[in-house]
């Protein structure tokens, strides 16, 4: 009787594992959308349908990715504007020597200029990266349309959360306004902060 259940199990399970075998077999290719946390895996003919794909629709495809990375950039180097010039209305403020006023702009406009182009390099690469692919879908348009709306969205915020630039930004801001605005010189000779 044992033997039997035995022989009976391990047919099953090979019937079982031998369909298995065939069904993943005849999904030809896969499709996989990264939203946030959430990886999507779509069973399709991607590839091949892809390639169907007029070289019309392939350009199409590759403009709307460039079109709204272009449109980030745009976004992040006019952040960066922005706070380069609440930089300099600061210097109008400045109680330190020309030189060492200079000095301290330049620095905080080098911090901002640099979080400003790393998020600038990796648009720049996803757009490269979309461009350089040898099949093109709607589906792949999606995920380089998703990775570039989320550096946006670190780079700047939205509804009301501060971006990475602005935050840097706002701290560049009031170390140049401890450094060259609080340093009162008093009448004697000395010098005290406020």
């Amino acid at each position: 009787m044992i033997t039997t259940v035995v022989t009976f199990i391990s047919t099953r399970i090979v019937a079982v594992f031998v369909t298995t075998i065939v069904v993943v077999a005849a999904v030809p290719s896969l499709v996989v959308l990264i939203h946030g946390n959430t990886i999507t895996i779509t069973a399709g003919t991607v590839a091949s349908g892809a390639r169907q794909n007029g070289d019309d629709e392939d350009t199409q495809l590759i403009v709307e990715v460039e079109t709204t990375g272009d449109e980030v950039i745009a976004s992040v180097n006019s952040e960066e504007a922005s706070c380069d010039n609440q930089i300099v209305q600061l210097a109008a403020l400045s109680k330190l020597s020309p030189t060492e006023t200079e000095a301290a702009l330049g620095k905080g406009k080098g911090q901002i200029h640099s979080a400003a182009t790393l998020f600038v390099r990796e648009i720049e690469a996803d757009e490269d990266e979309f461009r350089q692919l040898s099949v093109v879908s709607s589906e792949t348009e999606q995920v380089f349309l998703v990775r570039i709306s989320e550096v946006r969205l670190t780079a700047l915020g939205e509804d009301g959360s501060s971006g990475v630039l602005v935050t840097i930004c706002q701290m560049v801001l009031v170390e140049i306004r401890q450094i060259i605005i609080t340093v009162v010189v008093q009448p004697g000779g000395d010098g005290d902060n406020d």
